[in-house]
């Protein structure tokens, strides 16, 4: 199942890059050039295409759809996620 909405921007991938790199707001906008502001902007962008409330969750996701041989992990209650 796609759970993706809308497909990501190019500029929305390069966030979710580093995101998975594990870097913080802070960093992704210093790499990027942009601010922190439109870095969490960005973000909550990205939460709302793939249907996640937070970055780890993204994360998971984003990987799924950019490979998907890999299953998500379970959530902690068992449930798939």
């Amino acid at each position: 199942m796609n759970r993706q909405k809308r497909p990501l921007s190019t500029s929305e991938q390069r966030i979710m890059q580093l995101l998975i790199q594990g870097q913080t707001n802070k960093a992704i906008a210093m790499a990027l050039n942009l601010t922190t502001g439109s870095v969490e902007t960005s973000l909550h962008r990205i939460y709302a295409k793939l249907g996640v409330d937070n970055r780890v969750r993204a994360a998971l996701v984003y990987l799924q759809l950019t490979n998907p041989s890999q299953p998500l992990p379970a959530r902690e209650n068992g449930s798939p996620a």
